[in-house]
């Protein structure tokens, strides 16, 4: 027996998902409104965001792999530049800071398959 979705339910996902993108939408719009790159600095975020937390399992497809490392280095690519916008300093720390992320990231993967 398989179990399908009532047009109900789906009604009230998509309801979901169209409030959910356009309150994202005023948010964005909102910041920007305050200075450009506090818009982008929070559409950075987001996109790193969703690159870490929509991980393909290892089997997947490497397009899946590469869909998301492009996402995660858009994200991280632009916080620097609208970091960099706002202060100098500020943007050699955000620099700095994703080069030491990135190496934590390197030392604690475990590809070996060690037993």
């Amino acid at each position: 027996m398989t179990t399908q979705r009532t047009s109900w339910a789906l009604a009230r996902e998509a309801a979901g998902l169209f409030l959910t993108a356009f309150g994202l939408l005023g948010v964005l719009v909102a910041l920007g409104a305050f200075h450009w790159a506090a818009g982008v600095a929070a559409a950075s975020c987001g996109l790193s965001a969703s690159g870490f937390l929509l991980r393909p399992k290892p089997e997947a497809a490497r397009l899946a792999h590469v869909l998301c490392a492009a996402a995660i280095t858009a994200g991280c690519g632009g916080l620097i530049l609208s970091a960099f916008s706002l202060s100098i300093p500020l943007g050699w720390i955000t620099a700095s800071a994703a080069v030491a992320f990135h190496g934590l990231w390197l030392t604690s993967r475990d590809d070996e398959g060690a037993a």
